[in-house]
């Protein structure tokens, strides 16, 4: 769920569509509890993926990269 909530909030936040991207990297630290709070970071890469973190508090609870999908030419 913490993966999908990522996608959803770079889509809002930047308007770039992430439907079909890739999870490249991804690293569980500390699991988050029922109802707490947790922060997102995100930067976009030059080679636009995007890099992000979830924190609780001061608490890393996951990190991960995102790369966008290959477009396809259909030629």
């Amino acid at each position: 769920m913490l993966i999908d909530e990522v996608i959803y909030t770079v889509e809002f936040a930047t308007g770039q569509t992430m439907t079909g991207c890739r999870i490249t990297m991804a690293k569980f630290y500390s699991p988050a509890s029922p109802g707490e709070v947790l922060t997102l970071r995100f930067d976009t890469k030059a080679d636009a993926s995007i890099a992000f973190e979830i924190h609780g508090g001061n608490r890393k609870v996951a990190a991960g990269d995102l790369s966008p999908a290959a477009t396809i030419s259909p030629y």
